[in-house]
């Protein structure tokens, strides 16, 4: 996991990752905004997800997953790194967590 995760950080200061990898930010709620959404029951919180998102995507979750809002639905935004070495992004909706699509 510690390997996984140095890796992403390597290929996110390395310029080896997608360029948008960040770019998906706009839009999405601050860390307070975030909480709040999840405090009110507007959002579930990531960690009840996490095992979904994981066996789905089959790979380790990139930190930060955010919560956006599109089009007034909020989604979190995850990448997954995939054994293979390729970054997946995912879109799940925060209300139920439903994988929504990439």
């Amino acid at each position: 996991m510690l390997l996984t995760m140095l890796l992403a950080a390597f290929m996110l200061t390395s310029g080896l990752a997608s360029p948008d990898m960040s770019a998906h930010a706009a839009g999405c709620l601050s860390s307070r905004d975030a909480r709040a959404a999840v405090q009110s029951g507007q959002a579930l919180p990531l960690s009840k997800m996490l095992g979904r998102i994981r066996s789905t995507a089959g790979g380790e979750i990139l930190p930060p997953p955010k919560l956006c809002d599109r089009g007034g639905r909020l989604v979190y935004m995850v990448n997954v790194l995939s054994p293979g070495g390729q970054v997946k992004k995912l879109t799940v909706d925060a209300s139920n967590g439903s994988i929504l699509g990439n």
